[in-house]
């Protein structure tokens, strides 16, 4: 059965000018239709490729803004340089395990460039710089799911030891009748 799962990331930052390293938080959302739970796999928001899936349905980012550094900003899945095909949400064996986005205010090559942006990269870093290259850093990111999907078959556990008792003992009168019956050449149909 599919699930609309929630999590929660969260980065903590280290910076070269002290004042911009905190914890930065977001959340995201998947459905987890199309996992198979075995394994390393990837969901997008669009139909996907080859290797990854879709299923990514939301993602927002709560850091500061580029030019000033100052005002907090929230970066959506859409300000992803290679939106829709990214960003792109990885599993091990059906947990999330990181993100892939990079977010560039330019066509410049952001972070890889040496310019203004972030990115989510393996194995579960963030880089960025902020205002045109003079404030940089890196933090590492933890992802957590916010509640487990509900059981498709959930297991129902008996009220008491005294109710165990009982099902045991009504197990053996019905066997015990099955054996009668069948001595006696009665139908063994038990309600």
């Amino acid at each position: 059965m599919a699930a609309t799962i929630a999590g929660t990331i969260k980065v903590n930052v280290n910076a070269t000018d002290p004042k911009f390293a905190g914890v930065y938080t977001g959340d995201f959302s998947y459905d987890d239709t199309h996992l198979t739970k075995v394994g390393q796999e990837f969901l997008v928001m669009n139909d996907g490729d080859y290797q990854a899936r879709p299923g990514l349905l939301s993602l927002n980012f709560r850091f500061l803004d580029f030019a000033t550094g100052l005002t907090p900003v929230t970066y959506t899945a859409s300000d992803d340089f290679n939106f829709p095909d990214n960003p792109v949400l990885a599993f091990l064996n059906g947990v999330p395990s990181q993100f892939g986005m990079q977010v560039m205010p330019a066509d410049d090559g952001g972070v890889w460039g040496g310019n203004n942006g972030f990115m989510f990269v393996d194995p579960g870093t963030f880089f960025f710089i902020l205002r045109d290259g003079a404030i940089s850093g890196n933090g590492t990111v933890t992802l957590e799911i916010n509640e487990s999907p509900p059981e498709s078959n959930p297991v129902q556990e008996n009220a008491s030891p005294f109710a165990s008792l009982l099902a045991f003992l009504g197990l053996g009168a019905a066997h015990l009748w099955s054996l009668w019956a069948s001595q006696l050449q009665f139908p063994t149909r038990i309600f």
